[in-house]
Order: C-alpha cells, then sequence, then structure tokens
C-alpha cells in the first residue's frame, strides 16, 4: 500500500468514521507501512477531527479549531470532545460512549528509515451498536477459540489453530508493542498474528476497507 490509501477502522451505521492514511518508511527495499493521520467524522453533527504527525485539527464547517502537538488543550464542539496533551497524545469522545485515543511516536528528525508515526489505541468498553463494522469493527465481541498449541518454524514463536466465525485459521505466536504506559520504549503486548491478511477473521477482503478520503464511510453490502 501507498501512502494515498486511507484505512477504515470503524464505521458506525453511517454516524461515525474512523479512518486512517498510510505513509511508508525511507527505506527504498524494506517496505514498511505506518498510519501518518488519523481522522474521526461525526456525521449527524458534521465535526471532524483530523490529527496528523504535525497537528491536531477540529471543525465542523464553521467552527475551526486547529492545535499543534506543543498544546495541552481540551475542547468540546457538538458533543465531540479532544483532549491533547502535550507532545503525548489526543483523545476524542463522542456523545461519551465511543472513545478513540491517538498516540504520537517522534523519531531522530535525521533517522535515516523511520518516520514519525501514529498509534490507535480503541477500548474494549465502547459503547457499539449491532450495525458497527470495519477493520476493528467487524468482529466487535469475536467468539473465539485457540487450540492445538504447538511449537513452530521459528522456536521463539509458537503455533496454533484459531476458530472464529465458522472458520479455521493457522496462527502464530508474536508480539507487538503498546506504548499507551510508556511512550517511547513501550512493553510487549502476546498475540496470536492472523497470516493471509486476516482472512476468514475480517468480512471479506482487507482491500475492500480501503475508502477515498478520511470522511468516507465504509459501503455495507
Amino acid at each position: 500500500m501507498t501512502e494515498a490509501h486511507f484505512l477504515i477502522f470503524l464505521t458506525v451505521l453511517f454516524s461515525v468514521a474512523v479512518n486512517g492514511q498510510l505513509i511508508r518508511s525511507k527505506h527504498k527495499r524494506k517496505f514498511n507501512t505506518y498510519f501518518g493521520v488519523v481522522s474521526v467524522y461525526y456525521q449527524p453533527d458534521g465535526v471532524s477531527v483530523t490529527v496528523s504527525t504535525d497537528s491536531i485539527a477540529m471543525t465542523d464547517g464553521s467552527n475551526n479549531h486547529t492545535f499543534t502537538w506543543q498544546a495541552t488543550a481540551d475542547i468540546t464542539q457538538d458533543g465531540v470532545r479532544i483532549s491533547i496533551v502535550r507532545n503525548s497524545q489526543v483523545t476524542i469522545t463522542i456523545n461519551n460512549n465511543i472513545q478513540v485515543m491517538v498516540l504520537l511516536h517522534r523519531v531522530w528528525k535525521k533517522n535515516p528509515v523511520n518516520v514519525d508515526f501514529l498509534g490507535v489505541y480503541i477500548p474494549n468498553n465502547n459503547q457499539y451498536s449491532p450495525l458497527v463494522h470495519g477493520l476493528i469493527g467487524t468482529y466487535p465481541l469475536p467468539e473465539v477459540s485457540v487450540y492445538d498449541i504447538h511449537e513452530g518454524a521459528d522456536p521463539l514463536k509458537k503455533e496454533a489453530t484459531m476458530e472464529v466465525k465458522g472458520n479455521k485459521l493457522l496462527v502464530t505466536r508474536g508480539w507487538q508493542k503498546d506504548y499507551r504506559r510508556d511512550t517511547r520504549r513501550g512493553s510487549n503486548v502476546y498475540c496470536w498474528f492472523i497470516h493471509n491478511s486476516g482472512k476468514g477473521f475480517i468480512d471479506g477482503h482487507y482491500t475492500d476497507y480501503i475508502v477515498p478520503d478520511l470522511d468516507s464511510f465504509l459501503q455495507m453490502p
């Protein structure tokens, strides 16, 4: 994927859209991608919050607010609240029942490979409707079972079978970084990686979740 692609994390019945824009590292051969922009759009009141590695913008068409990451601020507009912690994170809350946290990750300005990027965290206790969808919203409360855990090709990464939505998937044990408590080093969070771009776990193909712009909603079948 290139930086022209926008991925939809979450759609709540043409009410809330949470989308992200991909950027890539500076490495010409190794194709690593990150989130460079995250957008939260609340359609009923036309409020849009756009978070980039440079700034945080909030608009409803008539009232516009733009902040740099040097600011600490707390503002509410038409049921949408943004809380900015200087050089660290911004939390977007919609009607007190849906929340999205975006963390800022800075790298050394002269780093030859890595780029500044954003981390996205969506709490498990968000109050979704049954019609929520998207890459994260595909299955907000999945019934998942993991069994037949055994040694894999890599001795540090076990393999297993995951059963979800009637599908049996090969999964590999690994870890990702959670930066919510330690924004510099992060902490290891162990998880199961699903192969083949999430086939069998997400609905459809991952390319179904590419949208034309940051305020787009996923077209439900």
